[in-house]
């Protein structure tokens, strides 16, 4: 796989995780902090990680931290803050929660990445907003629709430069947790047995 650099890896931790009580990033899994999956997934990518967050809880973690700007109004706030402070052009941006996500999605969705300004996964005929390649060209639109009180990433991404990439069982690289989250106590379970299988 040939490295891409000049990309900053945005990682949105900036949600309450109300339904799981605790920091969902920070959950083990096979001994390891959910997070941690996706920084080190980001790794060969990118030359810069931003987390976006509101409170210290990540910081020795060691890498740089983004507050919203923008202050409940969901994860739309997290993407513009984020991209506002990358150093790129062009932004791989992922929740912390997804720990199955793969290398392969991440080159494919690049491989789009060079005339549009968004790139967005679409499974089973659902946009995937958290999960996608992004540049700042998009910063505009975002900015619009907040200040229009306009808060829903997909209706907002739409108005962009958008590819939609479709995910199916035909990708190599597929399969059918890669887009699971980690939002709930039972989430957690399940995703406890998932690494097994997949990381004996």
């Amino acid at each position: 796989m040939a490295q891409t650099k000049s990309t900053t890896g945005i990682i949105l931790c900036g949600g309450k995780s109300s339904r799981m009580g605790t920091n969902k990033a920070l959950l083990k899994i096979n001994g390891k902090y959910i997070i941690s999956y996706v920084i080190e997934l980001l790794h060969p990518f990118c030359d810069e990680i931003i987390l976006s967050n509101n409170t210290s809880e990540l910081n020795f973690l060691g890498h740089k931290t983004v507050k919203d700007i923008f202050k409940d109004i969901g994860p739309i706030s997290g993407i513009f803050s984020s991209l506002l402070k990358s150093k790129n052009n062009k932004n791989i941006i992922l929740s912390c929660d997804t720990p199955f996500i793969n290398s392969h999605l991440l080159s494919n969705l690049l491989s789009y990445s060079h005339n549009f300004d968004i790139v967005l996964p679409e499974f089973n005929n659902f946009l995937q907003p958290m999960t996608g390649v992004f540049k700042t060209g998009c910063l505009p639109i975002i900015n619009k629709n907040i200040q229009e009180g306009v808060y829903t990433p997909p209706r907002i991404f739409e108005q962009c430069n958008l590819y939609k990439l479709k995910i199916n069982s035909k990708n190599p690289f597929f399969s059918e947790h890669l887009f699971f989250n980690v939002n709930s106590p039972s989430d957690y379970t399940k995703a406890q047995e998932l690494i097994k299988k997949i990381q004996p």
